[in-house]
């Protein structure tokens, strides 16, 4: 089985393994938005905010406001007036218990700067507990995708719990307090489906490596970059990143889910660029590679100056980004649909699902399971379809390059030989008659009424002819056996083993007898007069080239014999037909046209 065969089945292989990898991966976000874990809803908690429009108020100054009448009824569909320093700060009333009970409280946003959580000690005092992306994930209280706190809930609590919140630029504030049993359950519901997500897009890099070097096409590099710097981005904007990649480094932990996401849309206009190069324009070309610029200079720029002077310029930044690609890939869809259909419904998907977050950061749409989760939705759906396209590309590439690659040994007229294989195969059995001299026979085949053809019929009914004519010999080869077209335009078969004068000459009585036969490619009553000048073993001495002249020299006695034979053996003096030991020409109506 050829490489080409096993990379072919290894890709089918390993594309059904993707097709179940994002099976699993849906099936696993599935069941972790239906999971029923929330203990107390929402509702339950009588909760009040106040904006500290300066962020430096202690908890006693929030206690004093909220006893002042300056708190508000919270809203989990509200923006919070965050950014320049500002903090909020909430009121919770939890639900009673009759029974100690053990919670955890979340804060669904995992990029927030800093989570405070301020609960009763049962001494007069308070204890307080800190999160956030201000401080290493290794020293939050709960290593988790998010801000999440755990304590106890006494009966007959009658103190608030009081939840202090800071951030770069204005957020929702969502939050949910569950009972430990029904957390651990559903944390490990959704590590499951991210870790299900996280082997998905090691499974495809592999693959898109295995492909860059079956196919020899780059672009499947390209690509996994692309699935690379998209499935980091994912991880920093779920917070999977921040619990097992860089739990200990909070700078890269804020500045991730931004850095990582412009990078991925850098990337993803050099690889577009890469993808239609061979059908591109010079203006696209440019226009892509301005974008990738312009990304990763606003990714420097965030990483210089931080979130706080631009957050809503990634945002904002991102959408004409996104209509750029999708245009360039609906104008190369247009020339190469079979390719660029399947990269643009993948790469809209993932667009649409980008998109859904950015509009919910910036409080244009309200926060959801899809808004939340748009992008690992969108990059899971983009993945199987940009992988088909690619498999077209590559194979459509492979088999031009195959293509030309024959154009280089194959005749484009006749499909057998041309010059050069012929000239090289003679050669080799020159060289090899020296030292097995009773090996090989070569027969070379004229069309006589080639050019009464053209004359008559023209030039197409003439290269109809030759076709027929390369017909008439490949039929009389064998697998070992080579058919090639030389110069002069007449065909050659070469043929190897033992092979005896007699059967050189049947042979060439059979060549000579299919051109008589009427074929449809050819005029109406016309047949092939077909001359075969012949040697056997042994071969002389010489060279491909001397030899292939002594055979044109027999061609040209042949169409002076008086006796009008159309087979004749190289170095055979006229004799009479009937002496078979002498090798005469043998004769026979070759037929005209």
């Amino acid at each position: 089985m050829s490489s080409s065969c096993i990379g072919e089945l290894f890709l089918r292989r390993m594309l059904r393994a993707v097709l179940l990898a994002l099976v699993a991966v849906t099936g696993s976000l599935a069941v972790a938005q239906v999971e029923p874990a929330v203990a107390w809803e929402h509702g339950d908690i009588a909760a009040r905010y106040w904006a500290d429009a300066s962020g430096k108020a202690s908890l006693d100054g929030a206690r004093s406001a909220f006893d002042a009448g300056q708190g508000r009824p919270a809203d989990p569909s509200l923006l919070m007036p965050l950014g320049g320093g500002a903090a909020v700060w909430y009121r919770l009333q939890l639900p009673p218990v009759t029974a100690p009970a053990r919670a955890m409280f979340e804060v669904i946003f995992p990029g927030t700067d800093s989570v405070e959580l301020f609960r009763p000690d049962g001494a007069g005092g308070w204890r307080p507990q800190r999160s956030g992306d201000s401080l290493p994930v290794a020293q939050w209280p709960v290593h988790y995708l998010h801000p999440a706190f755990a304590f106890t809930l006494q009966p007959g609590e009658t103190q608030a719990t009081y939840l202090r919140i800071q951030h770069t630029y204005p957020i929702r504030v969502n939050w949910v307090l569950r009972d430990t049993s029904s957390f651990n359950s559903a944390s490990k519901v959704w590590h499951l489906a991210l870790g299900a997500y996280a082997g998905f897009m090691v499974l495809v890099v592999l693959l898109s490596a295995v492909n860059t070097y079956t196919w020899r096409d780059t672009i499947h590099l390209y690509y996994a970059v692309h699935v690379i710097l998209v499935g980091l981005s994912v991880m920093a904007l779920t917070g999977l990143g921040g619990e097992y990649l860089w739990p200990g480094n909070a700078w890269w932990n804020d500045k991730a889910p931004v850095v990582l996401p412009a990078a991925g849309m850098g990337w993803a206009a050099v690889f577009v660029r890469q993808l239609v190069a061979e059908r591109g324009r010079r203006l696209v070309s440019w226009s892509l590679l301005g974008l990738a610029a312009l990304s990763f200079l606003l990714m420097l720029a965030f990483l210089m100056l931080g979130r706080e002077h631009f957050y809503r310029a990634p945002a904002v930044y991102a959408v004409p980004v996104m209509a750029v690609i999708l245009a360039v890939l609906m104008w190369y869809s247009v020339r190469r649909p079979e390719v660029g259909l399947w990269v643009l419904a993948g790469m809209a998907l993932l667009v649409a699902g980008s998109v859904l977050p950015l509009l919910r950061n910036l409080g244009w749409i309200a926060a959801s399971f899809v808004t939340r989760y748009g992008t690992q939705i969108g990059a899971a759906l983009e993945i199987p379809l940009a992988l088909i396209g690619l498999y077209f590309r590559s194979h459509e590439r492979r088999d031009n390059l195959v293509r030309i690659g024959a154009l280089a040994h194959t005749d484009p007229l006749t499909g057998v030989g041309n010059h050069r294989v012929l000239v090289d195969c003679l050669g080799h059995v020159l060289r090899r008659s020296r030292r097995s001299p009773f090996r090989g026979a070569v027969l070379q085949v004229n069309v006589a009424n080639l050019d009464a053809i053209r004359s008559e019929y023209g030039r197409e009914a003439a290269e109809a002819a030759l076709v027929r004519a390369a017909e008439c010999v490949t039929r009389e080869a064998k697998e070992s056996d080579t058919v090639a077209r030389e110069q002069g335009g007449d065909l050659v078969l070469v043929l190897e083993g033992q092979v005896t004068r007699g059967q050189a000459a049947e042979v060439g009585r059979n060549i000579i007898a299919r051109g008589l036969k009427f074929s449809r490619k050819l005029p109406s009553r016309v047949t092939l007069s077909l001359r075969v000048a012949g040697a056997y073993a042994p071969l002389p001495e010489t060279n491909a080239a001397v030899f292939l002249g002594m055979l044109a020299r027999v061609i040209l006695e042949i169409g002076t014999d008086p006796l009008g034979r159309a087979l004749r053996f190289v170095g055979q003096n006229d004799e009479a037909p009937g002496r078979r030991g002498s090798g005469a020409g043998i004769a026979m109506d070759s037929g005209e046209a």
